[in-house]
């Protein structure tokens, strides 16, 4: 890409507007920029916020449709028998970006080999009242992981429905998405009084395989319809809070994530492995994420802090997946193969934050600091086994059971500060800010570990330290007018599944080997921006470029082993990647304009990476993408409704990786129609209609797992609808 096409790309979104909820464009309050209560309009960084409303209005199901809307920033997971992974933001995706449950750290992304792939899909949509989506490095404020960006879900609470005039809240909603055959029933029930109040939350969700445009339907990699899956998830949430007096208050907190999927993978079925005939492939994915916390809230006018709060916190996020196949080998009896495959993830952390209002002479100072701690037990498992249909063992190409990595305590302590600096009567805001991370990471090689990969090197215990610092600054022209910037450091700790990885396959002759070199992986942006808002228009363009340096590459090919004479990957750091872009949304309210109600919306994201050290394209930028919307809602309240027309731009062979190729893709439009309406105050109904032109396409995130598969197999859904009714007292 060149920058003419980026100038282009913004000249083309500064033409086009954007829509609101309300006949009013509403101040917009985030946490995540700067760890305190703020307006979007005082934070000198690009976060899009996305409340209750929005996910009710637009009628989010998972994390990939929370996102829907969002240029920028995707979710992939389409196509095959894992689901969905984590986020991708301006190009940055996987574990380089942290995201966040109520404050607390969701488990990481792991996999190896075709059978275990452990994702970061554990968070139910119902559940949330909302979510923060920060672009670019954050790690001076949150840490290890922030080096593409922080999305913190933040769950709902007794305080979401009760009020003064409110003492019991019960809601009922049911609903129905055509798209998997899914329905999903949501039961809350919230009471309380100004001291005591408590909160139940229940979600059970029940659905099939996620339909695809391609026709298709036999065996093996040329299906092009999805592969036929089981799909149950349960999310259950309770809190309770407790006014223990004025100025201090408890909140008690559980969480627990279920989800099953079972899988015919009828695109392995009569496929070769090795020479042998795979007749049939079936999976059995589980992943489980529990939580518990008490958070401590102090507001009041402390000596040292006018506002704190402590937190306490347990989780333990769990995979297993299983793999059953019936085999055919030449020359000898039919087969039953299995793979079980475990990933687990506990966290024990803590977490205290002070901040402290002042002055000094003419200027207002905003104070927080706090310690971060954390302690994570992170352990892979490989398991099974063959057998022939009269019961006898066959033997295996390398020992089982087995572990990827040896068992691994990591730890990791953290101080941060920043000042938000006021001046010039709140016309100009600096906020400086800066974190010390420190983490040490024990091993334990246990006799699976060492009995599964003998001749890899003795796993080596590690620890390293990193300092970040963020300087932002945002000046106000006027009560409409203002431009900010921002200079933001981040980092991702050395994982220590590339540090002390391990597996030997001497049938196949290959092996790979720890690297206890290894290094963080650092970033540096540079982002300016500037933001409009009026009574009934706002918008915000933002330029940005990121630069990368020491990122991992996993499981490198480093030659062969002379001393065994095998095949050797080992996990380096190699490249340096710049990505650069820039992004304009807007909203606007015609209400000024004669359109009483009418809305219009509009978002376009543009972004161009280099791998410095192969000049080659980063496959993990998205394509220009855009949307645009036109939202109307009735003076009465009663009724409402959406038409939002999204734009991608394809990928072209210049734009893709040659050392790392993918199938190019078209460019695409599609139109969704929403629309609610309010019956009376107890019943709410929600309808949409979802690429009303049954366009045929693929997302060019969904591209990475395609490989030699028919890509019909990973073509987005064709025109398909959803509906949910809401009952509340």
């Amino acid at each position: 890409m060149t920058n003419r096409k980026l100038c282009l790309a913004v000249c083309i979104a500064s033409l086009i507007t954007t829509p609101t909820k309300a006949n009013e464009i509403e101040e917009t309050i985030t946490v995540i920029g700067t760890r305190t209560e703020r307006s979007l309009e005082e934070v000198a960084a690009t976060i899009s916020v996305r409340t209750v409303e929005d996910i009710e209005r637009e009628m989010a199901r998972d994390i990939a449709d929370l996102v829907r809307f969002e240029p920028g920033v995707s979710v992939s997971g389409t196509g095959d028998r894992f689901g969905l992974s984590g986020f991708n933001i301006r190009g940055i995706e996987g574990n380089r970006v942290l995201t966040l449950v109520d404050g607390i750290r969701v488990a990481e992304e792991f996999s190896f080999g075709p059978f275990l792939s452990s994702r970061r899909d554990y968070v139910d949509i119902d559940s949330l009242s909302r979510a923060e989506i920060a672009r670019g490095p954050i790690s001076s404020l949150w840490g290890s992981d922030a080096l593409g960006g922080v999305v913190a879900f933040t769950t709902k609470s007794p305080s979401d429905y009760l009020s003064e005039d409110q003492a019991t809240h019960v809601s009922v909603k049911a609903g129905y998405s055509s798209t998997d055959s899914s329905t999903v029933v949501t039961t809350t029930l919230a009471g309380g009084n100004e001291t005591i109040s408590g909160l139940l939350l229940y979600t059970a969700r029940n659905g099939e395989e996620t339909e695809t445009a391609g026709g298709e339907n036999g065996f093996g990699p040329t299906r092009e319809e999805a592969d036929p899956q089981d799909v149950d998830t349960d999310n259950i949430v309770a809190k309770l809070e407790w006014r223990v007096a004025e100025s201090h208050r408890l909140t008690f907190g559980f969480e627990n994530f279920e989800n099953q999927t079972d899988t015919q993978v009828y695109s392995d079925y009569n496929t070769l492995s090795r020479g042998v005939l795979v007749n049939t492939r079936d999976a059995v994915d589980e992943r489980e994420r529990t939580r518990y916390s008490i958070r401590y809230d102090y507001d009041g006018q402390g000596l040292f802090a006018d506002n704190a709060t402590v937190t306490f916190y347990q989780q333990a996020s769990e995979t297993s997946q299983t793999t059953l196949e019936l085999r055919s080998p030449p020359f000898v009896l039919q087969q039953v193969r299995t793979r079980d495959s475990y990933f687990d993830q506990d966290i024990d952390g803590a977490m205290a934050q002070l901040t402290k209002l002042f002055e000094v002479g003419s200027t207002t100072h905003t104070v927080t600091y706090g310690v971060d701690y954390y302690k994570t037990d992170n352990a892979s498992l490989r398991d099974g086994g063959t057998v022939d249909i009269n019961g006898g063992f066959v033997f295996e190409f390398f020992p089982l059971p087995t572990r990827d990595f040896p068992i691994t305590e990591v730890t990791q302590v953290a101080f941060f500060v920043q000042d938000e600096i006021s001046l010039m009567d709140g016309r100009l805001l600096i906020s400086p800010s800066l974190r010390y991370d420190e983490f040490d990471a024990n091993v334990n090689a246990d006799s699976i570990y060492r009995n599964g990969n003998p001749g890899v090197p003795e796993p080596v215990d590690f620890d390293d330290s990193e300092v970040t610092g963020k300087l932002g600054v945002v000046y106000r022209f006027n009560n409409e007018l203002s431009v900010f910037g921002r200079y933001s450091e981040g980092f991702r700790a050395p994982p220590y599944d590339d540090v002390n990885v391990g597996f030997t396959n001497f049938i196949g002759g290959y092996k790979t080997i720890s690297n206890p070199n290894l290094v963080s992986e650092t970033s540096e942006g540079w982002e300016v921006g500037l933001r409009f808002q009026t009574e009934y228009a706002q918008a915000t363009f933002t330029a940005f470029t990121n630069d990368y340096e020491d990122f991992i590459e996993e499981l490198s090919t480093i030659g062969i082993d002379f001393s065994d004479g095998l095949l050797t990957f080992q996990s380096i750091n190699l490249s340096e990647v710049e990505i650069n872009g820039a992004e304009l949304a807007m909203d606007l309210d015609l209400t000024n304009n004669g359109f009483d109600g009418f809305t219009l919306r509009a978002a376009i994201a543009y972004a161009e990476g280099e791998d410095k050290t192969t000049n080659e394209p980063l496959n993990s930028i998205e394509p220009l993408s855009a949307v645009l919307g036109l939202g109307y809602d009735a003076p009465s309240s009663k009724w409402g409704g959406d038409l939002i027309w999204t734009l991608s731009a394809g990928k072209e062979e210049s734009d893709i990786d040659a050392n790392n190729p993918r199938i190019e893709t078209a460019g695409y439009g599609t139109l969704d129609l929403l629309a609610y309406f309010n019956i009376n105050e107890s019943w709410t109904v929600n309808a949409g209609i979802f690429n009303l032109t049954d366009k045929e396409y693929i997302r060019w995130a969904d591209t990475t797992a395609i490989g030699a598969d028919a890509p019909g197999r990973f073509t987005q859904p064709g025109i398909n609808g959803s509906v949910t009714v809401r009952f509340e007292l």
